[in-house]
């Protein structure tokens, strides 16, 4: 709390009040310069590690028979890997996106979402969950690529982490995508707490619960809205609407 000397004339308040405030103004803007730093020289120092250990989890899969107990083993090596680099390009895309900004074109949903699911196809081979893609149009928004695949690939991922069995279904409307599970489903004091990050690991099955954290920074940057429509035991839908966007009906 600063104290004003009751001694002084109100015209020196003023200066006084007007120097506090810009010192606070420089502090905070030293606070968000320094973690806009240490988020994008720390995603730069992760991805080279990451990238070996993912390769060399790769390269001992091939080595291993196809019976060998030891590949589930490498094979979360190798998913986790491949999870840390998404994230750490996840954060530096943040760091960028306020540095410097990104390009920005008119990219295809559709695209980024059919890839999304192939990954967890390939990540989740003997789930008992059925990968579906509807797609009523094509959807363009104006965006960085990597902005588009990290808000829809985190929301597919998360809706894999959290299905045992059935299916995760995205569909591409006119203006907006949904991704429904049929999974674990979510309370209400779940769905508030939904973008907090590592808000519950006890309900955390992959991950590093930083994901629809993300996801919700990209949003808000880009104008775009997240809802969450879920019930315990029956799975989850979210619905990520895009305002400005473009789409071009099936023929």
């Amino acid at each position: 709390v600063l104290a004003i000397d009751p001694a002084l004339d109100p015209d020196e308040e003023i200066v006084v009040l007007q120097e506090a405030l810009q010192d606070l103004i420089r502090k905070v803007a030293e606070y968000t310069e320094r973690e806009r730093h240490f988020t994008r020289d720390a995603s730069h120092e992760l991805r080279t590690p990451l990238t070996v250990i993912k390769m060399a989890a790769e390269r001992l899969l091939k080595s291993l028979p196809a019976d060998c107990q030891e590949r589930t083993l490498v094979e979360r090596i190798r998913n986790n890997a491949s999870d840390m680099n998404r994230l750490t390009e996840a954060f530096l895309l943040l760091a960028r996106e306020w540095e410097e900004g990104l390009d920005r074109d008119w990219v295809c949903v559709n695209e980024f979402a059919a890839l999304e699911l192939e990954r967890m196809r390939i990540i989740y081979p003997d789930a008992p969950i059925e990968a579906r893609l509807e797609e009523e149009c094509r959807l363009f928004v104006l965006a960085p690529n990597k902005v588009v695949e990290s808000v829809i690939g985190n929301l597919v991922r998360n809706a894999f982490a959290y299905t045992d069995a059935g299916s995760v279904t995205v569909r591409i409307g006119r203006n907006q995508v949904e991704i429904a599970d049929t999974g674990a489903g979510m309370n209400e004091q779940e769905v508030e707490q939904i973008f907090e990050a590592f808000y519950s690991k006890g309900r955390q099955r992959g991950g590093f619960g930083v994901g629809l954290t993300i996801v919700k920074r990209l949003t808000e940057r880009f104008n775009w809205s997240v809802n969450f429509d879920s019930e315990p035991g029956q799975g989850t839908t979210v619905t990520v609407r895009f305002p400005g966007s473009r789409y071009e009906l099936a023929s």
